[in-house]
C-alpha cells in the first residue's frame, strides 16, 4: 500500500474530535480500528457515517482489511437504521471531495434524491439527534427479526 493518501497532520480530519474523545455523545460504534458517529447535519435523519481511525485520505489507499472491516460494520450499522428510522433501504456513498479524511456514509432513503449531496442538510434539534443516536445504539446491540 502506498503512503500516497496519508494525512500529514491529523488535525486537518473533521473526525480527529471523535476519536480524541470529543463529542463522544454522537458516536453509536467505537471500536479499536474504526468509528460510527450520527451526522450531525444529516441529509436524511438518521444519517451515520463509519470512518478508520487511521487518518488516510481515500477510501481506496485503505488496506484489504480496513475496507472489508468499514463493510462489514457498515452491514450491522445499517440493520440498526433500518429498525431506527422508517425508510425503504439504506444507502452507502463514498465521495472523499470535501472531507480528507476515509470514511462511509450510511444513509436511510425512501428515493434516490434522499443521496443528493448538494440538498440543503437537516438542522436537526438536540433533542433529535440524541433519540436517534441512542435508538441507534440500541437497536445496533438488539437487533429484531
Amino acid at each position: 500500500m502506498s503512503n500516497q493518501g496519508k494525512i500529514e497532520n491529523p488535525k486537518d480530519s473533521p473526525f480527529q474530535k471523535f476519536i480524541d474523545g470529543h463529542c463522544s455523545e454522537w458516536v453509536i460504534l467505537d471500536q479499536t480500528d474504526l468509528m460510527v458517529v450520527l451526522e450531525e447535519k444529516p441529509l436524511v435523519a438518521g444519517h451515520c457515517v463509519i470512518f478508520p481511525k487511521r487518518i488516510i485520505d481515500a477510501w481506496n489507499d485503505l488496506s484489504e482489511h480496513e475496507l472489508s472491516r468499514m463493510m462489514a460494520v457498515a452491514k450491522k450499522i445499517a440493520v440498526a437504521i433500518k429498525e431506527s428510522v422508517p425508510c425503504k433501504k439504506v444507502g452507502l456513498a463514498i465521495l472523499g471531495l470535501q472531507v480528507r479524511h476515509a470514511h462511509l456514509h450510511l444513509v436511510p432513503i425512501q428515493t434516490a434524491d434522499d443521496l443528493n449531496f448538494t440538498r440543503p442538510k437537516l438542522d436537526l434539534s438536540h433533542d433529535e439527534l440524541h433519540r436517534l443516536a441512542n435508538e441507534l445504539r440500541k437497536n445496533l446491540n438488539e437487533p429484531r427479526n
